[in-house]
């Protein structure tokens, strides 16, 4: 049976399943090649024929890996996605310096998706300071992209600017089925359907915590299907939602290469007790919180602009997936649109509207300084 592929864009087949080279095995800092080619073989012998890269991933090292263990297939087999660090960009000339280099280490002519990576409101207004959208439109007439999109790890309001400041080709953003209620990714995936625009998912497994997730969310998985692991039964929960051509997994072993490839050869839609088991996981996920906030927004709104509910979410999220890194950016990202915890004043005015008696005005300063420093 042939790995799941989708029509879109009108004239392209893409497997539903995508390799994000970002998680390679490494030795000393560096792409453990032997084992990581095998897995890159493997899967595009298995019918993947999208490959998602960075930059900036595996320092800086995974553009070239994958332009080189690529580069012995016929360049109509496969396509590439990756993506400008505008945060490197200093001047408009430096755009299209990177993008040049992008398509040496790539070793190709054109890159099939190209984006702006991990944007957010500074970024965004960073890019089009350097012109960088102007210039990539000029690569787009030159033939040398193909499709035009950003990723994004940022809030909602920001997020909905910029849907409708551009006519995107597609757009990458984090949803699997705890993200999907617990932070409110549902609210990014409708506005993406609403515009069809088409809606490439990453961190399908929560960056690995869904493969293993807490013993009674695999307890109920396995009452259903013992044969399926947790981070089957999380690609299978993606592949059910509409306007998802690509699922990106981040393989690094070549056991998660043979377990999506035989997941992805199944494209069933989820049962009515399939949903209700996913619906039992996340109320057990969601028990796992160390601020119990609700998100009711009694407390808001803040008169000095701080987004109370917001930064309880980064912190919670951080408690339950362990992510640091996207803990601090977040909360960076939150300071620079001024709605982070340095903001209040301790007037007082939300705790008594909270109705489970959290400290507010004490528990934003423990969160600032926690959420600063929690990656180095």
């Amino acid at each position: 049976m042939e790995l799941t592929k989708v029509k879109h864009w009108g004239c392209i087949s893409v497997s539903r399943l995508g390799y994000g080279a970002m998680r390679f095995p490494t030795i000393d800092g560096k792409i453990d090649r032997e084992p990581s080619e095998a897995m890159v073989d493997a899967a595009f012998k298995g019918g993947v024929n999208y490959f998602d890269t960075a930059y900036i991933y595996l320092n800086q090292e995974s553009e070239s890996f994958m332009g080189e263990v690529l580069s012995k297939y016929p360049r109509d087999s496969f396509y590439i996605a990756t993506k400008l660090p505008i945060w490197l960009a200093n001047q408009e000339k430096d755009v299209i310096k990177i993008f040049e280099e992008q398509l040496n280490r790539l070793r190709v002519e054109m890159i099939d998706f190209y984006m702006l990576h991990a944007l957010n409101g500074g970024r965004w207004n960073a890019a089009k300071k350097l012109r960088a959208m102007e210039q990539l439109l000029e690569e787009k007439k030159k033939g040398r992209i193909k499709f035009l999109g950003f990723s994004y790890h940022g809030d909602l309001e920001t997020f909905k600017g910029l849907v409708d400041e551009f006519d995107w080709d597609f757009v990458q953003i984090q949803i699997n089925y705890a993200d999907y209620e617990m932070i409110g990714a549902k609210a990014y995936f409708d506005i993406l359907a609403e515009k069809k625009i088409p809606c490439i998912v990453m961190e399908p497994v929560r960056g690995g915590f869904l493969a293993d997730p807490p013993p009674r969310v695999s307890e109920l998985m396995t009452a259903l299907d013992s044969k399926l692991s947790p981070a089957a039964w999380a690609m299978r929960w993606c592949m059910d939602l509409d306007n998802t051509p690509v699922i990106l997994s981040g393989m690094s072993h070549m056991d998660q290469v043979e377990d999506n490839l035989e997941t992805f050869k199944v494209p069933k839609k989820l049962s009515s007790g399939e949903k209700e088991m996913f619906a039992s996981a996340v109320d057990v996920l969601k028990s796992v919180k160390s601020v119990p906030c609700t998100a009711c927004n009694y407390c808001m709104d803040c008169p000095y602009g701080v987004d109370i509910p917001g930064i309880f979410s980064i912190y919670n999220i951080q408690q339950l997936f362990g992510n640091n890194f996207r803990a601090n950016a977040d909360y960076k990202d939150f300071l620079e649109l001024k709605k982070a915890g340095d903001k209040c004043i301790n007037c007082g005015q939300c705790a008594p509207l909270c109705p489970q008696d959290i400290d507010i005005p004490n528990k934003l300063t423990e969160l600032h300084e926690f959420l600063l420093k929690v990656y180095p």
